[in-house]
């Protein structure tokens, strides 16, 4: 069984050379490299050991209250102890106040450790950024300093049974009730709607108040402790616990809001322009969670194919690593960590220097659509290196295919994703967006191929810019725009080889990344300029 083992080297050289967050105020190198070990001693030693305890027992549902295995519960304890919660939180609220780019050290190393735990404890940081956003200085008083602290957790509650990626058709209802709200409703796939880590979750909830405008006009958001300020228990109860593919240490719940207690975040109607706040938190989570687990998919693929013969050469029976086939699956594994690796940390940094809005609205959903497409494909390739043994429990490579399949689903599909970038790139007052992503791209070393790509990309946005039915190039297009920012990243990787932890394999990489992936961009870009005619709906009926 091989476990994991935090990329220390790795991290620390992509945050150096591609994050470059010397740009920020206040950076410290030395603090750097005292923060990176202590995060990876203790993810290696605490985190670790329990992914295989959260995929085998997992949550349990018992008489209403979510259980979750003790081991989980006991490291959890240790982790608020250690401060980790509060590592970016700001310092008047209890946190460290550290560059956002250090949480995503932090979530990198987490999600290759232990997945699902660490989707669940993503949830309190995308909470914190949105009441620090949204709230009053009141609110923030009282609700950010335990939940900087991990004495509480969060959740984020948007999907119904009627309304998934169409949040215009939330029903949930927020009545004002004297010095508060009502809150009534069902709430499914809600992520770590319960646990036993903490006696209390703060729910964030999308409601409609009375009278208000229908569809996402008329949302607002609601913040819903599960525990009330006298100690009792609000009126939110979690029905069922969804059986899922993977994911099985991260409680999945359906909920019941009976009248619950909440209060307003922000200004009614304005509730979704709030909530962004921490869906797009958590779509850059997502990022680093495929990170995380093509990281791990790597280091278990790797050191099964050392060990593994079959075949033989002139000399006798062969390492697979000695066949050109599985050195192709390797360096796809590691080229695609690493790539998109260095697009979250730069898109990080980027956004803490106060980077254009326009241009972190392309940058952040093509970071989720990017990663997570390559962790499902990188995945398989994991499986197909260990063979026959990659499809047993046992090596632990089928468990990632499984737990990273979710990830190009929830916080907005890739496809919803893929759409919303393509409107970003037709419309006209975007065009600076569009602008300031081609200079983002051009700057620096340009191989051939990376140049190609870049002219493919343009082309594509050109036609798109001119098309009425945008429909079946969007995912062409989305797929386009973050293979560019990946051929970017990896060219200023290859520029600084000689800093790499191993710079052999990374030079290997670049030129995979060179040869094999970025001439995808030619076939995307004839897609997008020939693309297939949206079909009658009919032909798809039942």
């Amino acid at each position: 069984m091989i476990d994991y083992t935090a990329s220390e080297a790795e991290i620390a050289f992509v945050l150096k050379q591609i994050g470059r967050p010397e740009r920020l105020p206040e950076w410290s190198d030395d603090l750097a490299e005292d923060l990176i070990p202590a995060l990876a001693k203790f993810i290696n030693a605490e985190i670790a050991p329990l992914d295989v305890i959260g995929d085998e027992v997992g949550a349990k549902l018992e008489n209403g209250r979510v259980r979750m295995p003790p081991e989980m519960v006991t490291a959890y304890k240790r982790y608020a102890e250690a401060g980790w919660p509060g590592l970016c939180a700001p310092e008047e609220f209890g946190g460290m106040d550290l560059p956002h780019v250090f949480g995503a050290v932090l979530a990198d190393m987490l999600a290759g450790a232990c997945i699902s735990y660490e989707m669940v404890l993503s949830l309190a940081q995308g909470c914190i950024r949105t009441i620090k956003a949204s709230g009053s200085d009141e609110q923030k008083a009282r609700l950010l300093p335990p939940l900087v602290s991990g004495e509480w957790m969060a959740s984020m509650c948007l999907t119904e049974p009627d309304a998934g990626s169409d949040l215009g058709r939330i029903k949930t209802m927020a009545v004002p009730d004297g010095d508060g709200y009502a809150v009534s409703g069902a709430k499914i796939f809600i992520s770590g709607g319960d646990h036993d880590y903490t006696d209390n979750v703060m729910h964030l909830v999308l409601a409609r108040t009375p009278d208000a405008a229908p569809g996402v006009r008329g949302l607002s958001l609601f913040a819903c402790p599960a525990v009330l300020p006298d100690g009792t228990r609000n009126t939110v109860q979690t029905v069922r616990l969804e059986d899922k593919m993977g994911m099985h240490g991260s409680p999945t719940c359906q909920m019941a809001f009976d009248g619950a207690r909440g209060e307003l975040l922000g200004k009614e109607g304005k509730g979704l322009a709030a909530m962004f706040t921490m869906m797009n938190a958590e779509r850059l989570d997502v990022s680093l969670q495929a990170v995380g687990q093509m990281d791990v998919a790597f280091q278990r693929a790797r050191a099964h194919a050392a060990g593994r013969r079959q075949g033989t050469t002139s000399e006798g029976t062969a390492l697979i690593t000695e066949h050109g086939d599985v050195q192709r699956m390797l360096l796809d594994i590691y080229a695609h960590a690493m790539g998109c690796r260095a697009m979250v940390y730069k898109t990080f940094v980027d956004m803490d220097l106060g980077a254009d809005q326009g241009l972190l609205d392309i940058l952040t959903p093509t970071c989720k659509a990017f990663a997570t497409d390559a962790v499902n494909a990188t995945s398989s390739l994991a499986v197909q290196i260990h063979g026959g043994y990659g499809f047993c429990k046992e090596y632990r490579v089928e468990q990632i295919m499984r737990d990273a399949r979710i990830m190009a689903i929830y916080e907005g599909t890739n496809g919803v994703l893929a759409t919303g970038v393509a409107r970003r790139a037709i419309r006209a007052n975007d065009g600076a967006a569009v602008t300031a992503f081609d200079e983002l791209v051009s700057t620096g070393e340009t191989s051939m191929e990376l140049a190609d790509a870049i002219e493919d990309w343009r082309q594509a946005t050109a036609a798109m810019q001119t098309r009425g039915d945008i429909g079946p190039s969007v995912n062409d297009y989305m797929r386009l725009t973050g293979l560019v920012y990946f051929g970017r990243v990896w060219a200023d990787m290859e520029a600084a080889a000689d800093n790499a932890p191993e710079p052999a394999l990374l030079r290997a990489a670049a030129a995979h990344v060179r040869s094999r992936l970025l001439p995808e961009s030619a076939l995307l870009r004839r897609r997008i300029l020939s693309p297939e005619p949206t079909h009658d709906a009919a032909l798809f009926a039942a």
